[in-house]
């Protein structure tokens, strides 16, 4: 089934306990500062059901049955190609990507462990001979069956990074029970984006030095679970303002959030894994390779929105001739295609994983998002240059709409073919994108989201083979005229027997004794005092 926006709203009025702003909200669908994205994402369902929309947007499954492309599971580029089409239309959709959590991009979080499920059973320890790995399976079809949302929260609590023992004395979400029903889990899971909207939540763990078995959970949680609180940052949606004035932030917020587990049941059905600490560090980034091919999708458009507002706004301003000006543009538009190249590569440079899944190429996508990290702060300030004051002094609709001061603002703030409203429509774009706290999130979100920048430059040199004899320096070792590494290695020991090196290489004490007494006999004497007897410098 592909169910509707009604019966997605219907979905969340389950019971659900959430804080927002200092309140216990009593209907997500309804309260001011959560009902906005509850409505966009019934709008999502709703659009998948357009006769229009149906060959983008649905696909028909082995069950023969048409569903929602967010659970195509890709076999080929095709099936790749496909699912990026779908994710550009929903970033599209969502005004240039401004929701980075909407389900398409979250059931992917569950595709590695469908298409290889036996090692999350195999590396379990705490399991007692629960099938952990038929429950996958099981869940991944259940899901999709009901079209449930879900959202991962596998961040956990910040500690004491200094002593890798304080891992264990924070009240992070761990084990403390288990019984034939299933497991009691207690404690927080740190960070999670929309799961005030999610019907399950999808927790786990990136691995942390001093993780405990007991802290090493996987499961689906239904968000309505009995002992199961949401806490929720304050939101920045203003549902009230005019649109013209606030184009986004009245739109909704999808929240970011806490979860805190007061002795949560979790049926066996549900757990996928516990009790392996070495599991959490080999496996999860697996399952967000799926959800940064997503993310990089959602930079390329934001980056086509980028030059979009750049074009307009300088041309609106009249400064797009301008030599330095047409160099910015370049610049933007650059960043643009190149964002949008690194996702093409991932397709074509894909490969088939275990369970013959066809994968874009993790390589690729981890070089994509740390380019988009790297760059888009400057492009963002490129975007800001271009506007000048415009983008901090701006009327508003009422100021438009005065009798007096209306039609002055409509003279000053036109431009070059283009009225004062349209052209403050660019500014207020810009502005309330890149400048106020509800863009400025959005921001914030891409910058750690799964990964941040230093771990994806880690995972380069881990998932790539740039060992100094692999095959990188291949073509280097034959420009030079090296030959393979074995050959340096034997010319090196040829060398190294003809030479007085060895009278140094086996006397390193000796050596570091003279270092030592040379060094402290020089300071002492340059500070006035002493040299060390000899038998204390060591």
């Amino acid at each position: 089934m592909i169910r509707t926006g009604a019966e997605y709203l219907e979905s969340i009025r389950d019971g659900r306990r959430v804080y927002c702003g200092g309140e216990l909200i009593d209907d997500i669908t309804t309260n001011p500062k959560t009902k906005g994205y509850a409505s966009e994402i019934a709008r999502y369902y709703d659009i998948h059901h357009l006769p229009e929309n149906e060959e983008l947007l649905t696909f028909i499954d082995e069950d023969g049955e048409r569903r929602a492309t967010h659970w195509l599971l890709p076999k080929s580029k095709e099936d790749v190609v496909k699912r990026r089409r779908y994710h550009e239309f929903w970033n599209r959709t969502f005004k240039g990507g401004i929701f980075c959590r909407p389900p398409c991009g979250m059931n992917v979080v569950m595709f590695a462990q469908v298409d290889d499920p036996e090692p999350w059973e195999e590396n379990s320890t705490l399991h007692d001979g629960h099938p952990l790995a038929q429950n996958i399976r099981d869940q991944f079809a259940r899901l999709k069956k009901y079209d449930h949302s879900i959202s991962p929260m596998f961040l956990d609590v910040q500690f004491d990074r200094g002593r890798d023992d304080a891992m264990a004395e924070t009240p992070m979400l761990q084990l403390i029970g288990k019984d034939d029903d299933g497991i009691t889990v207690r404690g927080w899971k740190a960070i999670g984006t929309g799961i005030a909207f999610a019907n399950e939540l999808l927790i786990g763990n990136l691995w942390r030095p001093g993780q405990t078995a007991e802290q090493t959970v996987y499961a689906l949680v239904p968000v309505n679970s009995p002992g199961l609180s949401i806490f929720c940052r304050p939101s920045n949606a203003v549902p009230d303002a005019d649109p013209f004035d606030r184009p986004l932030a009245t739109i909704g917020d999808e929240l970011d959030g806490m979860a805190y587990f007061d002795d949560v049941v979790i049926p066996w059905k549900n757990v996928q894994h516990l009790g392996n600490p070495k599991h959490a560090q080999l496996y999860p980034q697996r399952q967000f390779d799926w959800v940064h091919v997503e993310t990089q999708i959602r930079h390329a458009v934001n980056a086509e929105v980028m030059v979009g507002l750049g074009l307009l706004i300088t041309s609106a301003l009249g400064t797009n001739t301008q030599p330095g000006v047409a160099s910015m543009l370049a610049d933007l538009i650059r960043f643009r295609e190149t964002c949008r190249a690194f996702a093409i590569a991932a397709e074509e440079t894909g490969f088939l994983t275990p369970g013959g899944m066809y994968k874009p190429n993790n390589i690729f996508v981890d070089f994509g998002r740390a380019y988009y990290l790297e760059n888009i702060a400057k492009m963002t300030d490129t975007l800001i240059d271009f506007c000048g004051r415009g983008v901090i002094v701006f009327p508003t609709a009422a100021d438009f709409a005065d009798p007096y001061m209306g039609p002055k603002l409509e003279q000053v703030f036109r431009g070059p073919g283009m009225s004062a409203q349209d052209r403050t429509k660019i500014f207020k774009m810009i502005h309330e994108r890149f400048l106020t706290e509800w863009g400025l999130r959005k921001e914030m979100f891409e910058k750690f989201n799964g990964t941040p920048l230093y771990l994806i430059r880690l995972l380069t040199m881990q998932r790539t083979d740039y060992a100094v004899d692999g095959p990188l320096t291949e073509l280097a070792r034959d420009i030079i005229g090296l030959g393979s590494m074995e050959e340096i290695a034997l010319r090196a020991k040829e060398a190294e027997e003809k030479s007085n090196y060895m009278s140094v290489k086996y006397q390193p004490e000796f050596a570091q004794r003279q270092d030592q007494a040379d060094y402290i006999g020089a300071s002492a004497g340059a500070a006035g005092h002493k040299a060390l007897p000899r038998k204390t410098r060591l």
